[in-house]
């Protein structure tokens, strides 16, 4: 049947040409409560919709306590500390589930560590190629003082990385 294995033939020849039309197939997007974030994660599921990418959100949170160790604590108010840590993040989580619409395959990751390193190991692991994050548009010297994961995420990754701003009130175009 030579015109079966024709059509065969032009069956894997346009399905191989649509595959090298889609730019990303797996993108991963780091996650916090900030605006900042949230219009991250809208960008990322835009750009996972189009190219029907998965998409892994990363939730990242430390419980390492911020202020160290200035006096002793009873081992109470650690464990109250680590599991309201652990119960925010769980929650940011959810909510991040919950926002992603289900024709998107999907999966939200909850890791304990920096969040910069925690988006970059997964990417790693799960070999994506797209990194979606939110800027809160700090600058150079804010970053370099108070630490930026989209700076340190952008410098150190080999994927693409898309940094999402979202316009302050002053940089906004007025609306007549």
């Amino acid at each position: 049947m030579p015109y079966a294995a024709e059509l065969t033939s032009l069956d894997v020849r346009l399905r191989v040409r649509l595959r090298r039309l889609v730019m990303f197939r797996s993108i991963v997007v780091g996650i916090d409560r900030s605006v900042h974030a949230r219009q991250a994660l809208t960008q990322a599921i835009d750009i996972a919709r189009t190219q029907q990418a998965k998409l892994t959100a990363v939730v990242a949170y430390s419980t390492v306590m911020p202020w160290g160790p200035v006096s002793p604590l009873p081992q109470s108010a650690v464990d109250d500390f680590v599991s309201g840590i652990k119960a925010d993040a769980k929650s940011i989580a959810d909510e991040t589930s919950s926002a992603i619409p289900v024709e998107i395959k999907s999966e939200v990751v909850l890791v304990d560590g920096d969040p910069a390193q925690a988006i970059l190991d997964q990417v790693e692991a799960g070999h994506h190629d797209l990194i979606v994050v939110g800027s809160r548009g700090r600058g150079d010297a804010a970053s370099l003082l108070l630490g930026s994961v989209s700076h340190a995420v952008l410098h150190h990754s080999r994927v693409p990385v898309l940094i999402v701003h979202v316009p302050s009130a002053e940089t906004a175009p007025a609306t007549p």
